[in-house]
């Protein structure tokens, strides 16, 4: 292996450590410090990934063999990103030829005391089956919801399997048959998925190409459960739209496809920053129909509208893309979901009076706890008797839980996404 790919996931989680962001943000702001290479780059972005997954092993292991647990921290990452390689299953060649590579890479930086610790990564090759790398609450968690078969594969199947690339055509800037020309010319294979028609599955190594279609606009990638939400929804031309907590503008660029530019998105999120971010993506994706407006959805909307649909996707805690970010797993705590349902349920409300009547409103989260997601609905229904939970034309995934059967859930190793929730309401009077 590159040692310059390990060095630079190294500057990477020295970034998270000095500033609390993701691994994978902090990897793309490491990379721009140096002249790295595409393949240090990827390769640094797997052993990250890896990394996520398998550093609680990797410690556990660590602290068995090292009676001196007082390494300092770039020692103590070095053996951790190296024995998480080791466990996750990548071919770092001869361990004696890799550290060599890697001091004399470093250089001044190596650090000495690492020298007396080294002999125990070969030990690290000779462990035990790990058992899946999970907090032992959310492991609790899913095994009390599911039942502990179900959990042990959900958990097993998210670090085993990669995650799918799905791809929409911005048919706002180019007829889907010249798109698919495009692609196909450039040896993007876009396969179209059978359970919607419209989203596609990229099956492709050709990288640079598919950036260079996402550069023109033609092609966005985005997850099969933001898709599903809007279709469950299903707008259409002329339609009046409110799109809450909406940045990036995944879901808002989606509706506008489904509206064919024509009709009104009124799209709102608290932040300045990110609605001036999805202003800038709404112009470079042909969105004519969009306007932003920066608001808190928590308390009462600063607008009056009789919406035909509202889209309320609001923050949640993300346990439904641990899948995709691996390093989630260790962030979440139960105290989130606590805070965020009571969150969730304020945006609902205060979105739900901007319903005509007869009119529908999805709420989703991408977290797959009941506090976020039933809880919530249950809540809201108990105290506006005009909304009632209906099913979808579109069925995919499995029921909600609790009784609420018209609502969906979508699972990593049953539908091949993100793990969601969707409830579609209607307003009856």
């Amino acid at each position: 292996m590159d040692p310059e790919a390990i060095i630079l996931s190294i500057e990477a989680l020295k970034l998270c450590r000095e500033t609390s962001i993701s691994p994978s943000s902090a990897l793309y702001f490491a990379a721009k410090k140096k002249r790295y290479t595409i393949r240090e780059l990827r390769m640094a972005r797997k052993i990250l990934h890896i990394y996520s997954i398998y550093r609680s092993s990797a410690s556990r292991y660590l602290e068995k063999l090292i009676a001196d647990s007082m390494l300092d921290w770039l020692s103590k990452t070095i053996l951790e990103l190296i024995s998480s390689c080791i466990i996750g299953g990548i071919d770092l060649g001869d361990i004696t030829v890799l550290v060599s590579n890697l001091r004399q890479s470093m250089g001044k930086n190596w650090p000495e005391e690492l020298e007396k610790h080294l002999g125990i990564l070969r030990l690290i090759y000779l462990r035990p089956k790990v058992e899946v790398n999970y907090p032992k609450w959310f492991r609790r968690y899913l095994e009390k919801m599911m039942d502990k078969i179900e959990a042990e594969y959900y958990l097993d199947f998210q670090d085993r399997v990669n995650p799918p690339l799905y791809a929409s055509l911005n048919t706002l800037k180019m007829d889907k048959e010249k798109i698919l020309k495009l692609a196909e010319e450039r040896n993007i294979v876009l396969k179209e998925d059978n359970r919607i028609p419209g989203i596609y599955l990229v099956e492709t190594l050709n990288t640079k190409d598919l950036k260079g279609l996402m550069n023109q606009g033609l092609i966005s990638i985005h997850d099969f459960s933001s898709y599903y939400a809007v279709k469950i929804l299903k707008p259409k031309p002329n339609d009046v739209v409110l799109d809450v907590c909406s940045a990036p503008g995944t879901k808002t660029w989606l509706t506008a496809l489904e509206m064919k530019n024509r009709g009104v998105i009124i799209s709102i999120d608290s932040s300045w920053k990110r609605i001036r971010s999805q202003i800038k993506r709404m112009d470079f994706l042909n969105v004519k129909i969009d306007e932003a407006i920066q608001a808190d959805a928590t308390k009462s909307l600063p607008i009056r509208l009789e919406a035909d649909k509202v889209i309320v996707d609001p923050p949640c805690s993300s346990t439904g893309l641990i899948w995709r970010e691996p390093f989630y797993r260790w962030i979440i705590k139960p105290r989130h979901i606590r805070m965020f349902s009571n969150l969730q349920l304020k945006i609902l409300q205060n979105s739900s009076r901007q319903v005509k009547q007869g009119g529908y409103l999805v709420y989703s989260t991408c977290s797959i706890t009941v506090e976020e997601n039933e809880h919530v609905v249950e809540d809201f229904l108990r105290i506006n008797s005009n909304f009632k939970l209906v099913e979808p034309s579109l069925m995919i995934g499995s029921s909600g839980l609790r009784g609420l059967v018209e609502a969906r859930r979508l699972y990593p190793h049953t539908d091949m996404c993100n793990g969601f929730f969707i409830a579609l309401l209607m307003r009856r009077y």
